[in-house]
């Protein structure tokens, strides 16, 4: 009867609900609890993707997840499959102040400088890091380029006019246990952003909301 109703007065039929079993899949709108976590701020927290944008590497395209919760601060997700071993990379920007507090800025820019195997080692935790950092790290990417696209790219293509992106070189430097990472992204013009990540497994994530869902 319903149907009929709607097929003479233009009703709208229902739509099928849509699920949501995996992180690669979230759309804006969606919910993501994590389990307990070491870092406090991620911990037993949910928060909702609030935009998503593309990273555009010669061997690899991420897709980034940006996360908003209670707090202002965001947290950016990736979830990389590229390895043997799918992993969620979460991860903060930090300030320069936050920087000069985190590690000795001379020390800092030698990731810059050359491809030598550099160790950054913290000289403090700030409290915004709690649980963020380790004890110190070994440069492992130098100056890789890419690209990045505001908006989701992955059931279209990138587009091929590199002007619509940003590009930037990418530096990654990470500690004995593959679990703690420091990366910068320097852009064309100088501007640079700094990000403290934490490599989890997929299983972090409790549970998975789709906005259909409410």
């Amino acid at each position: 009867m319903k149907k009929w109703i709607n097929a003479v007065f233009g009703g709208d039929e229902e739509q099928p609900v849509r699920e949501l079993n995996h992180a690669r899949d979230l759309q804006v709108g969606d919910i993501v609890k994590f389990r307990y976590l070491p870092q406090s701020d991620l911990s037993n927290q949910q928060f909702e993707v609030n935009s998503i944008n593309t990273y555009d590497f010669e061997d690899r395209n991420l897709t980034e997840f940006v996360l908003k919760g209670n707090q202002p601060e965001l947290i950016f997700m990736t979830v990389d499959e590229t390895g043997d071993e799918p992993f969620l990379a979460l991860s903060k920007k930090i300030s320069r102040d936050v920087v000069e507090k985190l590690f000795n800025l001379d020390e800092f820019a030698l990731l810059f400088d050359d491809e030598s195997n550099n160790t950054l080692q913290p000289i403090s935790e700030p409290e915004s890091l709690e649980g963020w950092t380790g004890k110190a790290y070994i440069q492992e990417i130098f100056s890789e380029g890419g690209y990045f696209f505001k908006g989701d790219y992955r059931s279209q293509s990138i587009p091929q006019n590199e002007n619509e992106g940003d590009r930037f070189d990418y530096y990654l430097a990470i500690d004995n246990t593959r679990e703690f990472v420091v990366e910068a992204e320097v852009y064309d013009g100088g501007e640079t952003d700094v990000l403290i990540t934490v490599r989890r497994p997929l299983r972090d994530i409790e549970e998975l909301w789709p906005k259909a869902n409410g």
